[in-house]
């Protein structure tokens, strides 16, 4: 049967492409998905995911939304705003890692995205909970971003064997991000100095008081 426009129908649904494609990223990277790949995982021509998808931008744009919604958020609220931080860190690096490619796409994409201010309004909401104003949960969430962002750059690489020129220069062979330890190790440093700092800033403003 045809519709209106005269296109066969589809015999796949919406979240049977979505599932496929996931599958291709899963087994290699972002950057091989392809409409052809998806439509030989579903068994079916490549037409009929284009009638879903119109492409292959909407298909990345699905799979990358679906991974960053996918990423299991557990806050326990015993834990330090600190340990939340890095809990929120740990779940997104382990999800990005497991479809290569779709991390930097969501958090450096132009475009709004549902799944990636889910992640920030947690992050920022941790931040808030410990004690920072505004402007300060602001300024954290902006470094510990670009860290990430920088982190997700380089992890490839590292998964291959391989260390960024860059990293390589700071510290020879034996720098890298092959595990997320040392992102938490690095993170944890940033937020000793941020206390540090603030506890500064709060004892000169005493001073100034009396």
């Amino acid at each position: 049967m045809r519709n209106r426009g005269g296109t066969q129908p589809s015999p796949i649904s919406q979240a049977d492409v979505l599932e496929a494609a996931l599958r291709v990223v899963e087994r290699s990277s972002l950057e091989d998905l392809t409409v052809r790949a998806v439509a030989n995982e579903c068994g079916v021509t490549a037409p009929a995911i284009h009638y879903h998808l119109r492409g292959k931008p909407a298909l990345a744009d699905r799979v990358v939304e679906a991974v960053a919604d996918r990423i299991r958020i557990v806050i326990d609220p015993d834990d330090s705003w600190e340990d939340q931080y890095i809990g929120l860190v740990r779940a997104m690096d382990r999800d990005f890692l497991r479809y290569p490619g779709t991390g930097m796409r969501a958090l450096a994409a132009d475009g709004p995205s549902a799944a990636a201010a889910r992640l920030t309004t947690t992050a920022l909401g941790i931040l808030r909970r410990g004690g920072f104003d505004e402007s300060e949960a602001r300024e954290i969430f902006t470094a510990t971003y670009l860290m990430f962002v920088g982190w997700l750059a380089t992890r490839g690489r590292s998964q291959s064997g391989m260390t960024h020129p860059a990293l390589a220069a700071a510290g020879g062979e034996t720098t890298g991000n092959d595990g997320v330890d040392a992102l938490e190790s690095a993170l944890r440093r940033l937020f000793a100095g941020t206390r540090d700092g603030n506890n500064k800033e709060r004892g000169r403003d005493e001073h100034r008081e009396h």
